[in-house]
């Protein structure tokens, strides 16, 4: 299955900002179904993180902001084929839905791009 994301004009200005950040290396944005701390796979949450490159199993999110979006193939299963991407009411924070359902309204965009985050990702 394929996804894709509308994402607002909001929501575009603060990734954008976000993939600018402070240490202005090029990046990406995945969207990924975390499931830390969750207890098993089949729970989890929605997330945002900001990336230096591509894995192996990621694929191009395809959006309408021209952003450089990404999903791990393996996680298309917790998301439906149109999906919709806004501000969250917290500053930070955006809201992700679909025609038929309400993710999240609290997604949060983390900036992993660091060396201790990369470190981490890989355990």
């Amino acid at each position: 299955m394929s996804v894709s994301m509308e994402v607002t004009p909001g929501a575009a200005e603060a990734l954008r900002r976000k993939l600018d950040g402070p240490s202005g290396e090029a990046g990406y944005v995945k969207l990924i179904y975390d499931t830390d701390g969750c207890g098993c796979a089949v729970n989890g949450v929605p997330a945002l993180w900001v990336v230096r490159e591509r894995s192996a199993f990621d694929e191009d999110l395809p959006n309408n902001a021209g952003l450089p979006l990404l999903i791990d193939r393996h996680q298309t299963v917790f998301y439906e084929e149109r999906m919709k991407l806004d501000a969250g009411a917290i500053s930070g924070s955006f809201a992700l839905s679909s025609p038929q359902q309400i993710y999240s309204t609290h997604v949060i965009c983390t900036d992993r791009r660091t060396a201790s985050d990369a470190a981490s990702e890989e355990e």
